[in-house]
């Protein structure tokens, strides 16, 4: 039977408690049942994880690396995560620290439809940084946030995104802004001859995601936003797959950082914003940069940006996007750390720098030109 192995870090006062603990998620996440009333073999030896290392990492830490069978997650999204960490998630001292995945899950679910070989593509370009702009603040009417997307694309602008918070709001309704959006963004490049992206925002409630994405591409927006710790990572899967819809997919981190941010348990922060949004389709993940307004580290940011990109051989690079904290200011220092392959999300220093967004994107877009002529 194929497996998949998940490593746990598991804080514990001795290697017999560790291995206890350990016990308690090989159960936990498979059959969440008695062990001693189990007399099937199947369900003891093929159902029941099986612990293959248990070892100490650092004072009072252990790692178990548990093997599942694949079958278990019914290859979807949900109960893949399921028995990641499910109700395991609900113990304290237990964090996932790394996902090994076999060729088949790989394949399933498939990552991004373009990624960063694709964006770069669409884009038309082949070896700068790229920048993410966004459409702000909540509580701005429809034609203000239309006209920011017409500055964005004169200015050279790679994607256009709604902010997170502005979804169908009485002054902005969802309708109306992703038309109006779309047109600006469409006029802009015809003028010129420009290639922007326009990712409408569709997390809603339940099938209006999908409702929403329909209607977005239908008005013209060229690209899509979710968020996957609201409406859940079913939805990000769903949409990647969707043939018909085949639109680049930007995932944005709101509501997952209660799962990645220093706590008694939960996922490391470069699976849980790097690679679990790029393998169910993300082509862009949004995660947030440090030395800003967040409390993460370069060393965290870096590996995240790591988990997004690295080559596995079978699912495609995606796009890495750090936001908040990146400003004129610093942009050397994040380029240096990021490297080229790295779609910079820039947003309220865009509108420090000055009031004319067109000039601020055109200086952000000279800034990334300067540094691959510098030979980076």
């Amino acid at each position: 039977m194929e497996q998949f192995i998940v490593s746990y870090q598991i804080e514990a006062d001795s290697y017999e408690t560790a291995k206890m603990i350990a016990w308690s998620v090989q159960v936990e996440q498979t059959i969440e049942f008695p062990y001693e009333l189990v007399t099937d073999p199947i369900l003891q030896n093929e159902v029941v994880g099986q612990l293959v290392e248990l070892s100490p990492v650092d004072n009072g830490f252990y790692l178990a690396k548990i093997a599942y069978n694949v079958e278990l997650t019914a290859f979807e999204v949900t109960q893949f995560l399921n028995v990641v960490f499910g109700n395991s998630s609900l113990q304290p001292h237990i964090w996932v620290v790394e996902l090994s995945l076999p060729k088949s899950l790989l394949m399933h679910f498939g990552g991004p439809r373009f990624g960063l070989s694709g964006l770069r593509t669409l884009l038309h370009v082949p070896k700068r940084p790229m920048i993410q702009a966004v459409i702000k603040p909540l509580g701005s009417n429809t034609n203000t946030l239309a006209k920011m997307c017409h500055s964005y694309t004169l200015g050279g602008v790679d994607v256009i995104k709604d902010d997170h918070g502005i979804t169908n709001q009485c002054f902005s309704r969802f309708v109306e802004r992703v038309k109006r959006c779309a047109d600006s963004v469409h006029e802009g490049n015809e003028k010129i001859g420009g290639h922007t992206l326009y990712a409408a925002n569709i997390s809603s409630d339940g099938g209006d995601v999908l409702e929403r994405a329909y209607k977005a591409k239908e008005l013209g927006a060229t690209a899509l936003m979710i968020t996957p710790g609201l409406v859940g990572f079913g939805w990000l899967q769903v949409l990647a797959k969707d043939k018909s819809l085949g639109l680049p997919i930007i995932s944005h981190p709101a509501m997952l950082g209660g799962f990645a941010l220093p706590g008694t348990s939960g996922i490391a922060d470069y699976l849980w914003l790097g690679l679990l949004p790029r393998l169910f389709g993300a082509d862009m993940p949004v995660f947030v940069s440090y030395g800003g307004r967040f409390t993460f580290t370069a060393e965290q940011c870096k590996k995240i940006h790591h988990y997004s990109i690295k080559d596995n051989g079978i699912i495609r690079s995606a796009c890495p996007a750090p936001g908040g904290g990146v400003t004129d200011a610093r942009l050397d220092e994040l380029l240096d750390l990021y490297g080229p392959d790295t779609m910079f999300l820039i947003g309220g220093d865009m509108f420090r720098y000055s009031d004319d967004l067109q000039a601020n994107m055109e200086h952000f877009i000279d800034r990334m030109n300067a540094y691959i002529e510098r030979g980076n």
